[in-house]
């Protein structure tokens, strides 16, 4: 925890090397890699300022495309932590960026220090606001905060189906994080593994993760990822237990157990036992790796490793590998910017080699919007025809690019 001091030293760093006006250029023209990296400098550059200019007066960043998420409850936390993720730059500071969208988390925050809650009709993603928002305040909060950093762990914690929220160990959901409602133990609950990973990051970061949390979350994980070790099966709503069986082991992961709908993936049928399983697709493979690397997990454990084969094999930067193009709902076309995102992430924590960053940021310069942001015209199901979320996307694609991961 930071002193008031402290505080506004770092985020005044941090300004500096996030936000404000594109930098002039400079050397290494002859250098292909001081290319590349110049180049990835100037797109984010154009994309943190867009992000920068549609700050509210009080702090906030609110959708001008989804009701939703026009609160700013969700969208603020989460864009002030992909603008700050990097000190990759020189650009000028704005000195109040920072300060005022603190304030904006600590007025919002319900008495635990919960995001996402303020209207009791319409929970705006609570577990991914609040995961985000503990990530801001262990970067840039004060000593005022400590307390407040303390209830909202604890409410994470709290968060996972466990015992504690009535879900035993056979439950599907147990173990993982939802969408912030875990009370009922039904089949239905919804948990997902884009949500066990945000909030496992942040619990990291704030503490060291306790074994009761970690061996619930690893159960959790196995059940997702397709290892020999694992016997149990997922539930698949509409089929029976003669029709569905564990996965052929390929090492990637779906996301969710018992939330069909969640899997972007969808099904398909083992043709040597005419069983039906979800298929392993690209983002979720990603989430799952980064949810075993919070946990401590070595990155030469065969769960991380198998896992980034799996991705190896499938790299397709252009659209998330493993969700099928003839299905009705759009989903790979809708997930272009969350892939590159979370591909990105997953490659710079595990030091991938390859020319991986030189496509990824081509791939974004080619894309880059004149006002400096991104839209996905087809991204309507993931919410990417708003420019403000999409544009954090490649943000964070882009830091990763330059910077090798902070977890």
């Amino acid at each position: 925890m930071m002193s008031q001091q402290g505080f506004a030293k770092v985020w005044i760093l941090v300004l500096l090397g996030a936000l404000g006006a594109p930098p002039a250029h400079s050397g290494g023209r002859g250098n292909p890699k001081d290319s590349e990296s110049l180049l990835t400098k100037q797109v984010l550059n154009k994309a943190t300022a867009f992000l920068q200019a549609k700050q509210s007066a009080d702090g906030a960043w609110r959708s001008e495309t989804y009701g939703l998420l026009k609160s700013g409850q969700s969208l603020t936390p989460f864009i002030l932590f992909a603008l700050t993720d990097s000190l990759s730059d020189n650009r000028e500071p704005n000195k109040d960026s920072i300060p005022k969208a603190i304030g904006f988390l600590r007025a919002k925050s319900d008495p635990n220090g919960v995001h996402g809650r303020a209207d009791p009709d319409f929970l705006d993603y609570p577990n991914y606001s609040t995961a985000y928002a503990l990530r801001c305040f262990l970067r840039f909060g004060n000593e005022e905060d400590r307390t407040r950093i303390e209830k909202m762990t604890s409410y994470l914690e709290g968060q996972q189906f466990s015992e504690n929220s009535g879900f035993d160990p056979d439950s599907p959901a147990y173990g993982g994080w939802g969408f912030g409602i875990n009370q009922r133990p039904t089949l239905s609950s919804f948990v997902d593994l884009s949500h066990t990973r945000r909030v496992l990051a942040s619990l990291a970061q704030a503490k060291p993760i306790t074994p009761k949390v970690r061996i619930r979350a690893e159960r959790f994980l196995a059940l997702l990822q397709k290892s020999p070790k694992e016997k149990r099966s997922p539930l698949i709503p509409g089929f029976t237990k003669e029709k569905t069986g564990r996965p052929p082991h390929d090492g990637g992961f779906f996301s969710s157990p018992n939330v069909a709908y969640a899997n972007k993936g969808r099904t398909e049928v083992d043709p040597k036992t005419g069983r039906t399983y979800y298929r392993s697709y690209a983002t979720a493979t990603c989430d799952g790796i980064l949810s075993l690397l919070a946990l401590g997990i070595d990155k030469s454990d065969p769960r991380v490793t198998d896992a980034a084969c799996w991705l190896r094999a499938n790299e397709d930067w252009n659209l998330p590998s493993g969700i099928p193009l003839d299905d009705p709902s759009p989903w790979a076309e809708s997930m272009r910017f969350y892939h590159l995102m979370v591909r990105a992430e997953t490659y710079a924590a595990l030091d991938m080699p390859g020319d991986w960053k030189k496509t990824l940021v081509r791939f974004l310069a080619d894309r880059q919007l004149p006002d400096g942001s991104f839209l996905n015209p087809e991204g309507r199901l993931m919410k990417e025809d708003d420019p403000m979320l999409c544009t954090a996307f490649a943000v964070i694609a882009l830091n990763r690019a330059l910077l090798r991961s902070k977890g």
